[in-house]
């Protein structure tokens, strides 16, 4: 009977063109054996960035190796800690660490108390955005004798009112300021607008008067200026004065108010427009105000116009592209309006409509993802619509990279497209591969080796990616004496 073989074992990884890329997908990937993250300890950032990974539970041997190392720090930013070991932090003599912790420890671990009478004002701090915290936390924060963790408290979302009010009168104007965010009590209001620390803050909460508006809207203070020029109570004659302000935020918000006639938002708008175009002429000697045009008009672009969304017929063929996405994303918008939204110059209005209108046809929605400005926007119009199979296995072949993508999102594609997109010209077709949990053991190897950094790192980051391959990796970056390994 003839011996049996032994298997062949894995192949290792090939050699590494950025080995710091590699070490870092590691610590992102969720198939890594503690053993060799303990091996990783050593290497720059490698510590921490395993401590952040999502879902990860540290053993409590990893995280005496975490201690061993010095590395408490990093481990302090765990969610998942072993109780013992948060116990130890919580009282830990570093207090870098023992910030950490009271930001992160829900009241159920019983510790906030400690922290809201730790002797460190940056714990106490941290402690104040806790969004959990009992009253007695939070009239203990409220007392605390370093402003910088009243002010902490003043930035919560929600404080009861007895609380809002001691931070509104309080002795710092940071904390007044932050305090103000909430809204102020009327019979506050004439010291706050009286106050220049919040005065800009108490504008929203105003019942404005004509004086006060006239008042407001020559405040040197531009931001006050911007704060009434979105005032739902805004006189006609004041809100037309600020429509004419020296600054592009004043004018933009005076723009997106629901009662501006349309003519002043075209004059509005022009302006704006023309300080944009000054400043992408000669970007580097613009005048200031001239980038804030720039600025001023992406975020016009942006804007969400509750009034529009409430009537949006009137807007679906408006000049301001922002006015057309809030159409576009209007419940109240016939559907015979919003299908003609498809044809829309802007690319957001078109993906806002594709994702919108039922049955589109193919062609329409493949010509919608071809003209998409990719580079503004993280999601694109595939996400909306469910391309066919064998539509995706042709965009593998497509002369744009971006298309190419589109063929992973084929639920069965062959094994031999995969091989060929591996071997893609663009990097980040490559990288897409080394993410797709179907890749084969053999891809994910070569592509470790990968002159792009972050297909490397993606391959590295890969739950397929053997153990033997892992702990081949960290034999080639065995740390220098200095105990410090590749960054």
């Amino acid at each position: 009977m003839d011996p049996i073989e032994p298997p062949e074992p894995p192949p290792g990884p090939p050699e590494l063109v950025h080995l710091a890329a590699v070490l870092t997908g590691l610590t992102r990937n969720e198939a890594l054996p503690e053993e060799l993250a303990v091996r990783l300890l050593p290497h720059d950032l490698a510590p921490l960035r395993l401590a952040l990974r999502k879902g990860f539970a540290p053993s409590p041997a990893l995280c005496e190796e975490y201690l061993a190392h010095g590395e408490s720090q990093a481990l302090a930013h765990n969610a998942a800690l072993p109780p013992e070991i948060a116990t130890r932090l919580a009282a830990d003599p570093d207090p870098e660490v023992r910030a950490v912790r009271a930001k992160l420890e829900s009241a159920g671990a019983g510790r906030h108390a400690l922290f809201a009478a730790d002797t460190e004002a940056q714990v106490r701090i941290a402690l104040a955005g806790q969004p959990d915290l009992s009253a007695e936390s939070l009239a203990a924060l409220a007392a605390d004798t370093d402003a910088g963790v009243r002010a902490a408290l003043a930035r919560r979302p929600e404080l009861p009112e007895d609380l809002l009010r001691r931070l509104l009168t309080d002795t710092e104007p940071e904390v007044r300021a932050r305090a103000c965010g909430h809204g102020a009590p009327p019979d506050l209001h004439a010291a706050l607008l009286a106050d220049p620390a919040t005065r800009k803050e108490v504008v929203r909460s105003l019942e404005l008067d004509p004086e006060t508006a006239s008042a407001l809207a020559a405040d040197p203070d531009e931001e006050v200026r911007a704060k009434l020029a979105a005032h739902p109570a805004l006189p006609p004659r004041v809100r037309d004065a600020l429509a004419r302000d020296t600054s592009p935020d004043v004018r933009g918000k005076v723009f997106a108010r629901a009662d501006t006639p349309p003519e002043l938002r075209d004059e509005i708008h022009a302006w704006l427009t023309a300080g944009a175009r000054r400043s992408e002429e000669d970007w580097e000697n613009a005048e200031e105000d001239d980038v804030f045009c720039e600025i001023t008009l992406v975020f016009l672009e942006m804007g969400s116009y509750p009034w529009v969304a409430a009537d949006p017929v009137p807007y679906v063929a408006s000049p301001y592209t922002g006015l057309r996405r809030a159409a576009a994303c209007s419940e109240r918008l016939p559907a015979e309006l919003l299908r003609g939204m498809l044809e829309d110059e802007d690319p957001t209005v078109r993906m806002i409509a594709l994702e919108r209108t039922p049955d589109v046809d193919p062609a329409t929605a493949e010509d919608i993802e071809r003209r998409h400005e990719r580079s503004k926007f993280l999601d694109r119009p595939a996400d909306y619509f469910p391309f066919a199979p064998e539509t995706l296995r042709r965009f593998a072949a497509d002369p744009d990279p971006r298309m190419r993508l589109l063929a992973l999102r084929d639920p069965d594609v062959p094994a031999a497209l995969l091989e060929r997109l591996a071997a893609d010209e663009d990097h980040t077709v490559r990288r897409a591969v080394a993410e797709d949990s179907r890749t084969a053991t053999g891809t994910l190897l070569r592509l470790l080796g990968d002159g792009s950094e972050s297909v490397a790192m993606s391959a590295a980051a890969s739950p397929g990616l053997p153990v033997e391959a892992m702990r081949a990796v960290l034999d080639l970056a065995a740390p220098d004496a200095a105990g410090r390994g590749p960054a």
